[in-house]
């Protein structure tokens, strides 16, 4: 078999079909870049397809080696398995590898179209540093470190606002692995997952685009200033098909960088999305938490993020952790919260005053809080001093079974203005809260589960709220209002004064036509499906507690 040193020397050969060369490396013998070649002229690699030129004609310095004198035929590597790196030259010594790491990636893309000339659509990186400016991730190929300990991926520097790695135009699914990402202080962001739609065509006339059926797994990444994971899905009322869904990310750990940022970032359309074992960080600086928020959920379009999943994952070091506004249904289980100073915070979108919409059924489960409310017992004087371990303002949140602790329950430091849950503003929103529990009972303290309505038009709105303070009025309740279920409990007290309600619409009385309490007494209805007149539901009459005489 005929031997040369390189590419560039094989590059001044011309072959004849199905002959092999066999060449000792990339650039330099034993570079680990070199392989067998195999001379080829298929259609697909020589003949005009698409665009005007073979999908496999274009010399990528690394699988596909054009010869300097002649357009007939291409060398070809002969490969099993991965597409390394080291194929195209990128060796992993700290230089900028920006276009070797993207032809291997260009090519793995090219593997995955419809009866391809060759195999395998995973680029493999072994250990090594390598430098890179921004790399376009493309549908259906698989990228993969050697380990997340010893595959070094640095930021080159570049504008603020920019990425080191984003995605291609319509649905992209992709798979990411043993990867440490090191931003070395840049203003650069690290994965920003845009969702771009492609160009529609006569059999699809809609646009498609968004992060799919993906896998990010084993990766660390540390010192960006900008966002480290931003997943900006579509929908802003003129094509819903934009959306982030069925990703799962495992055993992801961000360190952000600066105040402003996030370690993870989602607007728009997000659904069905798990975060598994993933850690999101702030920073100490000079006795200084880091500001901002660690994570955070925001609308920005017509549809809002949906069906997210936290579990098992650890989240501090910053004034506030978890940021929501208007999402639904998200899952915060089993997860680590520590040194902050709001823990998780729920909202709705109010900065759209027209449309207020609630968050709803954020199921905040199973968690420890660790000096989360205010940094409990740590000091922290240049950070928010009054916290909470959730705050919630017009949304309908599930807080169930999580223990609160602090680092020195009897010292002095520890903030007793702060509080377990703070509740306010939530008139459309309701609390649930149940089987928390606490190292000292001071750390329990909460404000604004029950809310204080007033009657309007002989009504009552309760919202999602189990426990209503309801102010005296000269008008008669006739009907109540609330999203609980059929079979839930409501608990009314009269607050500042006597409140009466009357057996119609649909309070029901059983024998009663009229019932009055007075200040500090209370009643407990139930809610059954509906038995009277029209309405979908009805309120059952079930205890009446009076002041003693």
């Amino acid at each position: 078999m005929t031997e040369v040193l390189n590419l560039q020397d094989l590059r001044g050969l011309i072959g004849i079909d199905a002959e092999t060369i066999y060449v000792k490396g990339h650039t330099t013998s034993s570079d680990g870049g070199g392989g067998i070649f195999m001379w080829k002229n298929e259609p697909n690699i020589i003949n005009p397809v698409f665009t005007g030129t073979g999908i496999y004609s274009q010399d990528n310095n690394g699988t596909i080696v054009k010869a300097t004198s002649n357009d007939t035929g291409r060398w070809i590597r002969q490969y099993n398995g991965y597409i390394n790196v080291l194929f195209f030259g990128a060796f992993g010594f700290g230089n900028n590898y920006t276009i070797e790491i993207q032809n291997a990636i260009n090519f793995a893309s090219l593997n995955t179209r419809y009866n391809p000339i060759f195999k395998g659509s995973t680029v493999f990186i072994p250990n090594g540093s390598y430098r890179v400016l921004n790399i376009i991730l493309k549908n259906g190929i698989t990228i993969t470190g050697e380990s997340i300990h010893t595959t070094y991926i640095y930021s080159l520097p570049g504008n603020d606002g920019q990425y080191l790695f984003e995605i291609e135009e319509g649905p992209v699914s992709l798979n990411i692995m043993n990867l440490n990402l090191v931003g070395e202080n840049s203003g650069r962001g690290c994965f920003w997952f845009k969702s771009k739609p492609n160009i529609p065509d006569l059999i699809d006339p809609i646009a498609h685009g968004g992060l799919w059926d993906s896998r990010i797994s084993n990766i660390r990444i540390v010192g960006f200033k900008g966002h480290g994971i931003y997943l900006e899905g579509g929908g802003d009322g003129s094509n819903y098909m934009l959306p982030h869904q069925f990703n799962i990310f495992e055993n992801v750990r961000i360190f952000k960088n600066s105040d402003n940022s996030n370690a993870l970032k989602m607007t728009g359309q997000n659904g069905q999305i798990t975060f598994l074992n993933c850690e999101f960080d702030g920073f100490i600086k000079n006795n200084k938490y880091s500001t901002g928020k660690n994570i955070q959920i925001r609308n920005e379009k017509k549809y809002q993020s949906a069906v997210i999943s936290f579990i098992n994952c650890t989240c501090q070091d910053a004034d506030y952790g978890i940021h929501i506004e208007w999402a639904e249904n998200i899952t915060i289980d089993n997860c680590w919260f520590e040194n902050l100073g709001v823990a998780i915070s729920i909202h709705s979108n109010f900065a759209d005053e027209v449309n207020d919409f609630p968050s709803k059924s954020v199921n905040i489960l199973n968690n420890r809080f660790a000096n989360a409310a205010g940094f409990g017992s740590l000091n922290a004087p240049n950070n928010i001093k009054i916290g909470q371990c959730v705050n919630i303002s017009n949304s309908f949140v599930n807080v169930n079974n999580n223990y609160v602790a602090v680092s020195y329950p009897n010292d002095p430091n520890l903030n007793i203005n702060s509080a377990f849950i703070v509740a306010y503003n939530n008139i459309k929103g309701g609390v649930s809260v149940r089987g928390n529990t606490f190292q000292v009972n001071k750390l329990g303290k909460t404000n604004g589960i029950m809310q204080i309505i007033n009657v309007l038009n002989n009504t009552i709105d309760c919202a999602g709220s189990k426990l209503v303070f309801v102010s005296p009025s000269n008008s008669i309740i006739k009907t109540i209002r609330s999203s609980i279920n059929a079979g839930e409990y409501l608990t009314i007290r009269a607050h500042q004064g006597s409140i009466k309600f009357n057996n119609t619409d649909n309070v029901f009385l059983t024998n009663k036509t009229l019932l009055s309490i007075n200040n500090g007494e209370i009643v407990t209805f139930v809610k059954i499906d509906n038995i009277i007149g029209s309405n979908y539901e009805t309120y059952q009459l079930v205890s009446i507690m009076r002041a003693s005489t």
